[in-house]
């Protein structure tokens, strides 16, 4: 069934296709999950009896899958439940990599923490289906989630300045420039003292950055990006998302840690 024209099946039942962001544990065998769904937006749901070691839930309700499901809105508490689901794409690829499980989490905690709870935003949901399909079949999660990062910002309207200064106007020159996260965006050099916390912007990183903008992910993919660029180019979006999301982002600092932690093979 797809989720293009939800068919309601009475007043308490409805269908729809979902991804699982997040779940949480309760009592001996429940749980809630946190869902994006492509009309219904993100919430949370009741999936009862999902850690049952026969559960006909559970298999369908890990984390990244995509799923069909059959909720059921409940009268006593804002909790949907969970009545039946099936697997659509379980991105097996993700439980063999954990670089690309680490960048999975960090999409996944994006969508959560920008996103308005039940406002809907279809292209925002198949921005991130697409992205963990890529995660799964092994394309580079720096790319993956450099392009999920710029296009979910553009998608929810939070977009930095990046072709003219945000504090003057000025249309930015083939130099390097300043990158103020508070103020929204990139700056010129007369302009970088108005942010004491402003970092430069390299010219190579506003070429990735407008490429990025520009032409999509294929185009950046044709780029050879030394690992100091691509760090620099991390940092700039990282602090502004987290100004955005007005909050610390930890998936990805939880990979490297973990990443470090592991012992050599």
């Amino acid at each position: 069934m797809s989720d293009q024209q939800p068919l309601p099946l009475n007043e308490r039942l409805y269908r729809t296709e979902a991804i699982i962001l997040s779940r949480m544990d309760i009592k001996e065998a429940d749980r809630i999950l946190t869902i994006v769904t492509p009309r219904h937006g993100k919430f949370k749901v009741m999936a009862y009896g999902a850690r049952k070691p026969l559960s006909r839930l559970g298999p369908h309700l890990e984390y990244f899958t995509r799923s069909r499901m059959l909720l059921a809105r409940s009268r006593n508490s804002d909790l949907d439940v969970v009545s039946e689901a099936e697997t659509v794409e379980s991105h097996l690829g993700l439980q063999h990599d954990l670089e690309a499980l680490g960048h999975a989490s960090h999409l996944a905690e994006l969508m959560i923490r920008l996103t308005e709870d039940r406002q809907e935003n279809e292209a925002a949901y198949h921005l991130l289906a697409n992205s963990l399909r890529l995660l799964s079949d092994g394309v580079s999660p720096w790319l993956v989630t450099r392009h999920y990062e710029w296009a979910l910002l553009g998608m929810l309207g939070y977009k930095p300045s990046l072709y003219d200064c945000v504090a003057c106007s000025i249309s930015l020159q083939a130099e390097d420039n300043g990158w103020s996260s508070r103020l929204g965006g990139a700056l010129c050099p007369i302009c970088r003292g108005a942010d004491g916390s402003a970092r430069l912007l390299s010219l190579p990183a506003q070429k990735v950055l407008r490429l990025l903008d520009r032409e999509g992910l294929p185009a950046v993919a044709r780029l050879e990006i030394r690992p100091t660029l691509a760090n620099e180019v991390e940092g700039l979006l990282g602090d502004y998302l987290r100004v955005v999301a007005e909050r610390d982002l930890n998936s990805l600092r939880v990979w490297r840690a973990m990443e470090a932690s592991a012992p050599y093979s």
